[in-house]
């Protein structure tokens, strides 16, 4: 199953798809997406208050993600006291949205990407080939009740630090779901926008 997952990295490394991504320098397309309360978030509006930080996960089902929100969690204090708003953003139905929040104990919100429209405008979605769904569902991921959407697409992970014209200024996108970047990493980018 292991080499199933890893042929599905392979073919999507070598379909160019994260390279075709929003990368630093492009405009960060706008959106408004829910929390699992049904709260909106525009960031249109997040962006008239300062710069906005991103992180788009899979799934409170991806183990790696789950590790990867408990390092946002810790270096979160530091990413607000640099002026910027923090959000999550994933496929997930707003029940499993809210559950990622509480069993993570996240201080920010998990916005709900039904569809994965805001992954698609950034060129992050994907869809999993038959035989990676059929993996998935034989180790009980079923994509199809975690997102409330039969169409098996998946998101890859991403982090993007988005300044207040709406200029990516730093993008880090991972082809490859088992690898992430700290998130500290982006405390730098923030500190520069802050200085100018």
């Amino acid at each position: 199953m292991t080499l199933v997952r890893q042929r599905a990295v392979e073919a999507l490394a070598t379909s160019g798809l994260a390279e075709r991504a929003a990368q630093a320098g492009d405009q960060a397309p706008p959106f408004r997406l829910h929390d699992g309360h049904g709260r909106a978030f525009s960031s249109c509006e997040a962006l008239r208050r300062g710069p906005m930080v991103l992180f788009f996960y899979r799934g409170r089902w991806c183990p790696y993600c789950t590790v990867d929100l408990r390092a946002i969690e810790a270096c979160s204090h530091d990413i607000r006291s640099l002026g910027a708003s923090l959000v999550v953003i994933s496929q997930q139905t707003a029940h499993n949205s809210l559950e990622t929040q509480r069993w993570n104990a996240l201080s920010f919100a998990s916005l709900v990407d039904a569809g994965g429209k805001v992954a698609h405008a950034f060129g992050l979605r994907w869809r999993a080939s038959d035989e990676l769904r059929f993996v998935e569902k034989e180790c009980g991921i079923d994509l199809a009740t975690f997102n409330g959407d039969p169409s098996w697409t998946l998101t890859m992970p991403a982090r993007y630090v988005v300044a207040p014209d709406g200029t990516i200024k730093y993008a880090d996108i991972s082809v490859d779901y088992t690898r992430r970047g700290d998130p500290c990493d982006l405390i730098p980018v923030l500190a520069n926008l802050a200085a100018h």
